[in-house]
């Protein structure tokens, strides 16, 4: 294996705080131009009721409010600037694993190097793929194509860690790349579907660098 390729949101750091970061701005919007505060009821909609589709508009509609407010939400929701904390074990890996192999990050989140930069994880990495800048979708091949390419890297050489199934194997299992899930974070207990399933579960990202060692 010469290189590894890393989910961000929900692999590097709990998404979770950028989630209620964003919420909060939104919020502040919908008070500022409406009159309404409404912090409460997103977070519980989000996090308490698993609305994490369509938030604002159901939000609005159940507070009587028009969700004509909505385009303006989504950028404020993005445009937050709260620190991010990454996992405990996040740098330290990187930092066992940046000696051995090339790095990437394979995002299919917005604001994917700005995120970076917060988390202060942005100098591990050779590369940065953030699917949506490039009008792409981890659904498909060519954020895992784009970046074998920059990583000058083949696909029996490459290794993907994720945690979420569905978005994050896919398409590097079609392609041959060795999967490894990384089991926490709200997608911890999300089962498996055909054709998603990982090479390799592990618990943590620390145990990751052994585990390549073995599959040298």
């Amino acid at each position: 294996m010469g290189a590894l390729c890393f989910d961000l949101d929900g692999t590097l750091f709990d998404d979770r705080q950028y989630v209620r970061a964003g919420l909060l701005a939104a919020a502040e919007v919908v008070s500022r131009e409406r009159g309404v505060d409404i912090p409460a009821e997103l977070l519980s909609a989000y996090f308490q009721r698993g609305l994490t589709e369509r938030t604002f508009d159901r939000v609005l509609e159940e507070c009587g409010l028009s969700t004509d407010l909505v385009p303006e939400l989504v950028p404020a929701y993005h445009a937050n600037s709260a620190p991010l904390v990454p996992f405990p074990d996040a740098e330290s890996t990187l930092e066992r694993l940046r000696p051995e192999y090339d790095l990437g990050v394979v995002t299919g989140g917005t604001n994917g190097e700005a995120k970076l930069d917060r988390l202060g994880l942005a100098n591990y990495f050779d590369t940065v793929i953030v699917a949506p800048a490039r009008g792409w979708s981890k659904r498909e091949p060519e954020p895992f194509e784009a970046a074998l390419a920059e990583l000058n890297a083949a696909p029996e050489e490459t290794a993907v860690v994720g945690d979420r199934p569905a978005v994050d194997f896919a398409q590097p299992n079609r392609m041959g790349l060795l999967t490894v899930r990384v089991r926490r974070g709200q997608y911890a207990t999300t089962a498996a579907s055909d054709g998603t399933e990982p090479d390799v579960v592990v618990g943590s990202l620390s145990a990751i660098p052994d585990m390549m060692d073995r599959k040298q």
